[in-house]
């Protein structure tokens, strides 16, 4: 067994984990690369692997650090299922399609803005009040709607770089159809010689610890995947889980989630009194609210 990490590793965001065996390859969560676009756009858009090769994925939870690029995989000649909790499932179906709604009003504005600086640049200098009305004119509809058919003509008349979304709505919508939910704690097969079991991470509603559990060569192997942990005793959540199955309870090898690993958090039980004093505070120094 091999396992290459390709995100979320001395970094915070972009979790992806692939683990091989001979027979099968199951990805650890496909999350999105976040920050700055000059840092993030190389990293998100190139895959660095197959989707073909893929048996399954395996998500620990919604947020799009961990699953964002799941349309990237699946628009691919990826031929697997994506296992995840029902809550997750469920959860995506309003975050992938609104993480592609936008990347593809990001980039209808960076082509807008494209398309505007090239009209300038061909325009009179002299006239700039009916040059500006001009190219809104054209570049716009109802004074404020981009007209994204002309944008895209502009752009391919002039042989002026055109910037494309990650993923679009549709390609997120078609992801969707990828997803099987599963409750905590039911075992199920992610590949030929591979099963999964997930238990509550209580870092949001649906977040899981993962527990793979793979045989090899006549070996057993257990693997565990933390994702994101929740903290204890917080409101609304089921505090992450501390029993497991015996059969899970001894593992070959943890990865760790471990973004705060260095930082002691106050107990959640003083959270709302110094909530309280940062508004009171800030109101009393007139600030906004």
């Amino acid at each position: 067994m091999h396992i290459t990490f390709y995100g979320a590793v001395r970094e915070v965001t972009g979790s992806m984990h692939l683990v091989w065996t001979e027979s099968d390859r199951i990805l650890l969560d496909c999350g999105m690369f976040q920050g700055r676009r000059k840092e993030t756009e190389e990293k998100n858009r190139s895959l660095p692997f197959d989707p073909g090769i893929l048996s399954s994925i395996v998500l620990s939870h919604a947020h799009i650090d961990h699953s964002g690029r799941v349309p990237m995989v699946t628009r691919k000649n990826f031929n697997g299922r994506i296992v995840c909790t029902r809550a997750t499932a469920h959860a995506c179906e309003y975050l992938l399609p609104d993480s592609a709604h936008i990347q593809e009003s990001d980039a209808n504005y960076l082509n807008y803005k494209t398309a505007r600086g090239a009209l300038k640049k061909m325009s009179r200098k002299s006239d700039k009040k009916n040059r500006n009305k001009g190219i809104q004119a054209r570049l716009k509809t109802n004074g404020h709607d981009l007209n994204i058919e002309a944008i895209n003509e502009l752009l391919d008349e002039h042989q002026l770089e055109r910037i494309r979304p990650l993923y679009t709505m549709e390609d997120a919508e078609a992801a969707l159809t990828f997803f099987d939910g599963y409750p905590y704690r039911e075992t199920t097969a992610v590949g030929k010689e591979v099963t999964c079991t997930l238990y509550d991470a209580g870092h949001i509603l649906g977040s899981a610890i993962t527990v793979l559990h793979s045989r090899e060569n006549g070996r057993e192997l257990t693997i565990g995947f933390t994702g994101d942990l929740g903290r204890f005793d917080k409101p609304i959540l089921k505090d992450p889980v501390l029993q497991f199955a015996d059969e899970h309870r001894k593992l070959d090898l943890l990865i760790m989630e471990s973004t705060y690993g260095d930082r002691v958090h106050e107990p959640v039980v003083d959270m709302a009194p110094r909530l309280k004093q940062v508004l009171n505070e800030t109101f009393d120094r007139g600030g906004p609210f």
